[in-house]
Parts: C-alpha cells; sequence; structure tokens
C-alpha cells in the first residue's frame, strides 16, 4: 500500500513532526510512504538532515491561499490534471492531507483518481456553511483533539471522522542541567534565574502579550530572580509589538526573544516552568513535549489544553484574561517543590502512555487498512 503525504513546505509545525513520527514508525509496516513537497525551504531542510527521500511539484497557486471561494475553484482546475497523473503513475492508493491548502488542493484529484482521501484537521474548521460541502472531498477525516472534533460540518457521519491523538518521541528527553547550561549560554541569561518560557508561534491569538504583562505583575509581586524565554518565529508586526510592550514595562533586561530554534525539546527540558497562553489551541503539542521532558506546565483553560492538563494533577490551568489567578498558579508552582515534583512524574507517566508514537501509528494503519480493503 503507498500512503501519499503532500506539503506544501513553506513552514515546520506540529503536523509536520506529527507525520515525521508516523513515518518512522511505517518503515517497519508494509505500507510505503511517499513524501511530495511543493516548495523548497525549511520542511525540504528537516527532511534532507533525516535523509528522507520527497519529490517536488511545483504548483503556482495552491487553493486556499485566498479566502474567496472563486480563486480556490480556479486554483483546484489549475493544478487538477497535474496532481492527477502523479497519483496515476505513481499507483497511490491513499492520500493523507494534513494542511488547509493541501486538503483543498489535493482532496478532489484524488477522488476523482480512484485513490482515497483522508483529511487530517489540526485546527478549528470554520462554522460556515460551505464546509459542509468537505464531506464529498475525503473518503475520512482524523482530528487531533475532541476541541477541533466538536468543530466538524454536523453532516459529517460518525462512521467517517476518527480521534486521534498526535504522536510523540517519549524516548526524546534530555538532561535539565546540560540543557539549562546550554540555554543560558546560547542566550546569555544568568544562570542562576528561575526561567519561565514560552516555545511556539508569535501570533495574536496565542496571547503572548498577556503572559508578557502577567510576568511583569509577577515580579511585582515578589523577589524572585526571573527570566522569560520567548521562542519562536512568527507575525513580524506582533513581535514588534511584543518588544515594544516589553520595553515600555521595562523589562527588557529579564525577557529574551530567541526567534527560532530548531531543538524545541532541548529548550523545553531548559524551563523551569513552561506556559502556554492560548485559550484556543486547537490541540497544545507544547504541553505534551514538556509532560515528556518533565518540565511543568501552567496554561490557559480553554480549547485543547483542558483535554490534556488535568488541573493540580498533570499540571495546572488559569482562567485567561485573569492576571490574579495566573499569578497565585505560578506561586502554586514556585513555592511548592514536593507538589511541583509529584505534578510532573504523574504528567510524565500520563505522556507516556497516551501519546506514544507506537500507539498512535497503529490507530493509523488500522484506518489506512480499512479505507483500502473498501
Amino acid at each position: 500500500m503507498k500512503v501519499l503525504f503532500p506539503f506544501v513546505g513553506d513552514s515546520i509545525g506540529g503536523s509536520h513532526r506529527s507525520i515525521i513520527e508516523l513515518y518512522s514508525e511505517l518503515e517497519n509496516s508494509t505500507i510505503t510512504p511517499v513524501f511530495v513537497l511543493h516548495e523548497i525551504g525549511p520542511l525540504s531542510d528537516l527532511l534532507d538532515g533525516l535523509n528522507v527521500q520527497y519529490e517536488y511539484i511545483f504548483i503556482k497557486h495552491l487553493a486556499g491561499e485566498s479566502p474567496n471561494i472563486f480563486n480556490i475553484v480556479f486554483s483546484v482546475v489549475l493544478n487538477f490534471f497535474k496532481l492527477s497523473k502523479f497519483i496515476r503513475k505513481n499507483k497511490i492508493d491513499i492520500v493523507h492531507g494534513n494542511d488547509l491548502r493541501i486538503n483543498l488542493t489535493w482532496s478532489l484529484p484524488t477522488r476523482l483518481s480512484s485513490a482515497v482521501y483522508i483529511w487530517h484537521q489540526r485546527s478549528l474548521m470554520s462554522p460556515s456553511v460551505l464546509w459542509k460541502t468537505s464531506v464529498l472531498l475525503a473518503n475520512h477525516f482524523i482530528t487531533i483533539s475532541d476541541y477541533v472534533h466538536q468543530s466538524l460540518p454536523s453532516n459529517i457521519p460518525e462512521s467517517k471522522k476518527t480521534l486521534i491523538l498526535n504522536p510523540f518521541n517519549i524516548k526524546n528527553t534530555y538532561d535539565r542541567s546540560v540543557s539549562r547550561k546550554w540555554l543560558n549560554e546560547l542566550y546569555d541569561i544568568p544562570k542562576n534565574s528561575i526561567l519561565l518560557g514560552y516555545i511556539g508561534r508569535l501570533v495574536y491569538w496565542k496571547n503572548v502579550d498577556f503572559l508578557i504583562n502577567c510576568f511583569k505583575e509577577y515580579i511585582n509581586k515578589n523577589n524572585l530572580q526571573l527570566h522569560l524565554v520567548i521562542v519562536g518565529p512568527g507575525d513580524n508586526e506582533y513581535i514588534n509589538d511584543l518588544k515594544q510592550l516589553v520595553h515600555k514595562l521595562e523589562i527588557n533586561n529579564i525577557v529574551t526573544f530567541t526567534g527560532f530554534n530548531s531543538e524545541p525539546n532541548r529548550v523545553i527540558s531548559a524551563f523551569d516552568l513552561m506556559i502556554a497562553p492560548s485559550d484556543r489551541e486547537p490541540f497544545g503539542r507544547t504541553l505534551v513535549e514538556a509532560m515528556i521532558q518533565k518540565t511543568p506546565v501552567l496554561a490557559a483553560k480553554g480549547g485543547g489544553h483542558s483535554e490534556i492538563i488535568n488541573n493540580g494533577i498533570t499540571g495546572r490551568l488559569y482562567d485567561h484574561c485573569n492576571i490574579d489567578n495566573f499569578v497565585s498558579q505560578c506561586d502554586l508552582y514556585v513555592n511548592n517543590d514536593k507538589s511541583t515534583h509529584k505534578i510532573i512524574n504523574e504528567a510524565n507517566a500520563i505522556a507516556n502512555l497516551k501519546y506514544s508514537s507506537h500507539r498512535h501509528a497503529e490507530s493509523i494503519i488500522h484506518i489506512y487498512q480499512q479505507l483500502f480493503n473498501t
């Protein structure tokens, strides 16, 4: 069985890392994975480094780059024959899409080429009535959390949708003291600081500005030597706004913007506390990565976070936009080593049980086989 994974290639995110984890498990199966990229860039660099082979297909306009329905239809028609020809020539059995642009561009050519299309929904689906047509474009839908699952159009039958948690390499762990020394030297951070960290894309809905305001308030209420590390690329305008906010609050010397870092798990293992401030996260990949690294997590209540974190048991949740609640939850971590130690051990045990790559691959392969034999 040949399974095709098409990607745009202009970024690296949770979906790419999830599929790479799946790829490592498929190597020992009867399934042959095929990768296609439409752009040479960050993802091709990553795949090259992992010695993962891929095909390059030039696409002038991907469907979904513009929300205009006429532009979407035009892009689908424009690329239809090229993609259909590739599917038939390479005898692809299943196409597994992981991105909106890919799903819109590849689904119709796949269905009309007699191959099976899997639509992996990794973000909330818009409530627009137009999305009800997606039931015609895919043989099966996979979602990453109940929060995302409930956003699927109501006309998609239960038999055509499955919730499967994202996979993680639970063996990829780091020594905390070694990671801390590395991070301190890399970004010139005082070695005795308590590190609060954020890692992820810097876009408005991630609420990193709220985190910065909370950090300032937390500093005002204690005498701890704190340092906030903000890791990740993102929207330039938003990043400039964040830096201006840091300057306005006069905390430039204790806030570090690192930009992109290619070793996110190593970074997370260096934090004393990882903070996830978005209340609308579809899943919350960095939360699980922190659980695996035994780094305590403080996350905004809501979205996928509330499915991953059992408050007070595997992490702590705070009420979004409530600075006082944020501060009190931080205190519970910083001032109670015994409780924190218990939380990180319980979180690590749960992460190893629920999010292993092997368990994820078994669930995906089961769907492949069902669809292939239908």
